[in-house]
């Protein structure tokens, strides 16, 4: 018991009556603390009806698995601990085992793993862009947000379990096969522009990203298209407009170049023009 790399605590009437030197690493407590204390002083109040519980089942063989409990490390800091119960006799006396190893490391790290994933979804389904989630090799569609649905005109069960080719969103297949090309041997494509077709057949200009991830054990993509079918029209509006101010301006030039011949032409005919009234003025 005094080598062991894990907790342990005997209890009798209530109070921790041995404690090996690796409780006193992992509670922060000396022997002499921790000696004569009540079995639950390290827990915090809140969790002490759900330990005194799980406890219970254990030592009547109604669960065979360890369980998690919190306690108050001295520092104040809570820790994680996975622990396990067992009834035997000390010093002659009834008396309850509890053995126990620190787990605060893993369970902080799956906090956080869990708040990225709650983030990452908020983020997945509150983005404006299409975000989808599908398989790499098949292209299975396994998540997609509000935005695709809203955009293309599909309801959730029609996508997903479906792919792209089999809804039609490419509107060059050959164009996907490229891309998925280079995604398989570089792992990303950014921004490749594209042509993806609605349910109702409308045809969508669109900034095409992607990155290879894994989700759910195997190898998928995380793909996010922007809709820039409007501002494609606006920019081809408005180098039409751009073009046209050209013709313009260049026919203003040439009516400029053109108009000092002609003033000189309707100078001159206008002086010819006189001459030939003197001259029949002259004659009568």
């Amino acid at each position: 018991f005094s080598l062991s790399p894990i907790g342990i605590f005997i209890f009798q009437e209530g109070k921790i009556k041995f404690a090996n030197p690796e409780s006193s690493n992992i509670t922060g407590y000396s022997n002499e603390e921790l000696i004569d204390s009540d079995k639950f002083s390290l827990i915090p109040v809140e969790e002490q009806k759900h330990v005194k519980k799980k406890m219970n089942q254990m030592l009547y063989r109604q669960r065979s698995s360890p369980f998690l409990i919190k306690i108050k490390h001295k520092s104040g800091d809570i820790k994680y601990l996975l622990l396990a119960a067992c009834n035997l006799d000390f010093q002659q006396e009834p008396a309850t085992l509890a053995y126990f190893f620190d787990t605060t490391e893993q369970e902080r790290l799956k906090e956080a793993l869990k708040l990225s994933e709650e983030k990452f979804y908020k983020a997945f389904r509150a983005s404006p862009d299409w975000v989808v989630i599908s398989t790499l090799d098949e292209g299975v569609y396994l998540e997609v947000n509000q935005a695709f649905l809203q955009t293309t005109g599909y309801e959730m069960h029609e996508v997903i379990g479906k792919t792209s080719v089999d809804l039609g969103i490419w509107d060059d297949p050959q164009e996907r096969d490229e891309l998925h090309k280079i995604l398989q041997e570089c792992g990303r494509v950014s921004n490749a522009e594209v042509k993806f077709r609605t349910k109702n057949e409308e045809i969508l200009q669109v900034l095409w990203s992607a990155e290879v991830i894994e989700y759910g054990g195997q190898k998928c993509l995380i793909a996010i298209t922007r809709d820039i079918t409007h501002r494609k029209l606006v920019e081809e509006e408005r180098l039409n407009r751009e073009k046209l101010q050209g013709v313009l301006e260049i026919a203003g030039a040439a009516c400029h170049e053109m108009n000092q011949p002609l003033q000189n032409i309707y100078f001159i005919l206008d002086e010819l023009l006189d001459k030939y009234e003197d001259n029949k003025i002259y004659s009568q």
